[in-house]
């Protein structure tokens, strides 16, 4: 008999909803399917495009599909393909607009949830819209600034902090992993990379450049200064660091007011108050201890325990190395594998995926869409698994709450869904803490891995620009770490440069250099350090380094079962772990040429056969696009995912059941729920 487990994890007494802004779609007509005329689409198009709060959500969202939009209804876009890729975004947006309750610009945001003995939901409209300037078009006009010299002249400039000089060439990061090189060929180069390891004035550099090479004309140091602006290899005050939430504000008025002019980002504090039982907390709390015990890697994932093994080795257990020393691969042993270059290395069939596929494929077998874990067989998983050595300290829980009523929850007559699991506390909601205040004041006295650690905040630009306001977020706790900013030395503030990196019985563990301070750093962003690289490897190091060997609790994972076709839901008590999957793939269906009734035909089959329902959310990454698959437009939207798809596979999940929301006045909505490991 299975022996009872106390929780692992309890709530920090609050929550983020993260809900849809309107209940209800956009008017639509008849979805014209493929093959009809310009006119039909147009129609279709004017009717969804009347309703001006959508117009204007979209509008916000996506600029250019906006005015793609507009040409279509004015006749000045006559390719009937053009048309209907503008028709099918259109219909994508329409859908989110009243089924999604990721934030999103105009269509959906956050509010504060609390706990108590009863459940009240209220819901006004007096919504506040919070805009900031588009990354990519601040990015455009701090550029044009920076090529400037009159503008620049009273503005601080300094090396990037990445740049690093080896084979005669020095690099700087670019957008993603990419990088730009630039020949050390130039005494003028080297002078300007000695002269800028601190933050110097723009105009001060100019002369101190002037002085040392008298014979250069003025036009040609200007230039060369301007490139290497350009390149990022100089970067300036006018790029903000990530703990200043509006990048904006410290510009210089002219250019503030152009900014500000232009296309804007939108985040939403929907006017809301909520609070839920706690025994809703108590079966989230349950549901995090289920899947930290059934977490893949329990010990670290293995490109982390390579990494601390190849350290032991070359510097042996409580030695400390300057952190950018042991990081670089001439000097040190480099970074764990996949930082820098995005990589996915196969791993070996483990028993954990034995396991897993005997339940898959015994679920598929009965026809069981829905498997009740019992604790021995979480017992069984966890075994084979391997036996953890630590706790998590801290993770968000992202659930959905199933209720037909606001008196059904109050009973207690209520299922959680488990959207999906952050690697700390406030991964999601960070982000948002500049709406929320009281939310990040929580995460001020978080536990840590090793007793007596000091919690600091990192701080980092996103490796892409679009993405850069997924880091902005204000600073919470009394010292940060700031990686590869523009960033003046001050109270609380350290630099890669000022830390050390060792290994104590087995793990390792992050020191500031001076003090001897064990750190562990709070990386308060929702972008995932695996995607796309989206995140510098330095920002990832620090923000992995001090968890490296504690369990990686993430949504459940099937392992090598990912690759079936079916796998089931997985329950426990009143919880939806995960919920059933399915893969349909283009080859199995009627090709591009096919009319809509030949390939829905063949899709209805394939559903009858494998027993998926009407209603399904079609996933994407960490995003899902609700779709009734009795509708014309959302088979149409599947088989347009199926024909983009590079692999040709569309992953559709089970979506909750109807009246899922009704105790939320059927709005789309998740709760993310920070949570602390237990003392």
């Amino acid at each position: 008999m299975a022996r009872a487990r106390h929780r692992l994890y309890q709530g920090l007494g609050h929550g983020m909803l993260r809900a849809a802004v309107h209940v209800a779609e956009p008017t639509m007509v008849s979805w014209p399917g493929r093959s009809v005329s310009l006119e039909d689409w147009r129609v279709w198009l004017g009717t969804v495009w009347a309703d001006e709060t959508f117009r204007q959500a979209v509008s916000s969202a996506s600029p250019d599909l906006a005015t793609q939009v507009q040409a279509i209804l004015d006749g000045r876009s006559p390719k009937p393909r053009r048309v209907r890729r503008a028709a099918l975004a259109v219909a994508r947006y329409a859908i989110r607009y009243a089924h999604r309750s990721t934030p999103y610009g105009l269509f959906a945001g956050v509010a504060l949830i609390e706990f108590g003995d009863t459940a009240t939901v209220r819901f006004g409209d007096r919504h506040r819209t919070v805009t900031r300037p588009d990354p990519v078009a601040l990015d455009e006009a701090i550029s044009a600034w920076e090529a400037d010299a009159t503008r620049m002249a009273d503005v601080d400039v300094r090396v990037h902090p990445f740049a690093r000089q080896h084979d005669g060439y020095v690099r700087v990061p670019s957008e993603g992993d990419a990088e730009f090189r630039v020949a050390l060929c130039s005494p003028a180069l080297r002078f300007v990379l000695d002269a800028a390891r601190t933050p110097v004035r723009y105009s001060l550099l100019a002369d101190k450049l002037a002085a040392e090479f008298p014979a250069t004309t003025a036009h040609a140091r200007t230039r060369l200064l301007g490139e290497l602006l350009r390149v990022r290899l100089l970067r300036s005050s006018l790029r903000a660091p990530a703990t200043v939430v509006d990048p904006s504000e410290g510009l210089p008025p002219a250019l503030r007011a152009q900014v500000h002019d232009g296309p804007k980002a939108a985040d939403v504090r929907i006017d809301a108050m909520v609070r839920l039982t706690e025994e809703v907390l108590t079966e989230a709390e349950t549901a995090a201890t289920v899947l930290a015990r059934l977490a893949t890697h329990p010990n670290g994932i293995p490109a982390w325990s390579r990494w601390t093994e190849r350290f032991t080795d070359r510097y042996g257990e409580d030695t400390l190395v300057p952190v950018e020393v042991a990081t670089d691969p001439e000097r040190g042993i480099g970074f764990p594998d996949g930082f820098v270059k995005a990589a996915e290395p196969p791993r070996p069939m483990s028993r954990r995926d034995r396991l897993l596929l005997e339940l898959a494929g015994t679920a598929a077998v009965t026809g069981a869409r829905s498997v009740p874990l019992t604790g021995a067989m979480i017992e069984e998983l966890e075994a084979a698994s391997g036996k953890p050595r630590l706790t998590a300290p801290h993770l968000e829980l992202a659930v959905q709450v199933h209720a037909s009523s606001a008196e059904a929850l109050q009973r207690g007559n209520f299922r959680l869904q488990v959207v999906t699991v952050s690697r700390s506390a406030g991964s999601m909601t960070g982000r948002f803490w500049y709406l929320l205040p009281d939310a990040g004041r929580a995460h001020t006295d978080l536990p840590t891995i090793e007793p007596g650690a000091e919690v600091a905040q990192l701080s980092f630009h996103a490796g892409r620009v679009p993405a850069d306001l997924l880091t902005r977020v204000p600073r919470m706790l009394p010292r940060i770490v700031s990686v590869g900013e523009f960033r003046h030395p001050g109270d609380g503030v350290l630099f890669p440069s000022d830390l050390a990196v060792g290994v104590l019985d087995g793990r390792p563990r992050l020191v500031e250099i001076a003090t001897g301070t064990r750190l562990e750093l709070l990386a308060p962003t929702a972008i995932n350090f695996l995607w796309n690289n989206y995140t510098p490897p330095m920002a990832r190091f620090l923000g992995e380094i001090s968890r490296a060997t504690a369990p990686q609790v993430t949504w459940f994972d099937w392992g090598v079962a990912w690759a079936l076709p079916f796998t089931p839901a997985l329950t426990y008590r009143r919880t939806v772990l995960t919920a059933a999957r399915w893969k349909v793939r283009a080859r199995d269906l009627p090709g591009r040429s096919a009319v809509l009734k030949e390939w829905a035909g063949q899709l209805h089959a394939w559903r009858d056969r494998f027993r998926v329902p009407e209603r399904v959310l079609l996933a994407e990454d960490d995003q899902q696009l609700p779709l009734d698959l009795r509708q014309d437009m959302h088979l149409d939207l599947l088989r347009a995912h199926l024909d983009a798809s590079p692999t040709g596979v569309a992953t559709l999940h089970e979506a909750p059941p109807p009246g899922a929301d009704d105790w939320i006045g059927g709005r789309a909505h998740s709760l993310v729920l920070p949570l602390a490991a237990r003392a």
